[in-house]
């Protein structure tokens, strides 16, 4: 049987395999693209994503264009993980850059 890929980031634990995210043991429901930009942003939380990189890694873009979709896609997933756990920034927009999952009490 092949081993679970778990990635697990303050208070959030997503199930790779499954496709379930949890935070600090709430279930979430995600869209598929927004499932895709955690699990993006989960790999390295400290990092700050370009967003052409994301939009090419998660919606399959060569060009960013003028699409506001990444910006919608991250404003939807930060207000659903901020329901659950309202101390905690979680999806953090870098001026200028993209955007990075902070992880406030440190990884896990």
């Amino acid at each position: 049987m092949a081993e679970r890929e778990v990635l697990q980031v303050a208070g959030i634990n997503m199930d790779l395999s499954t496709r379930e995210v949890r935070v600090d043991g709430e279930p979430v429901a995600l869209s598929a693209k927004e499932f895709l930009l955690l699990a993006a942003l989960a790999s390295e939380p400290r990092r700050v994503f370009r967003k052409q990189e994301l939009l090419e890694s998660v919606w399959g873009y060569r060009s960013a264009g003028s699409t506001r979709t990444l910006d919608s896609h991250a404003s939807r997933l930060r207000r659903k993980l901020r329901a659950l756990c309202s101390e905690r920034a979680y999806v953090d927009n870098v001026w200028g850059v993209g955007y990075r999952l902070v992880a406030l009490d440190g990884p896990s």
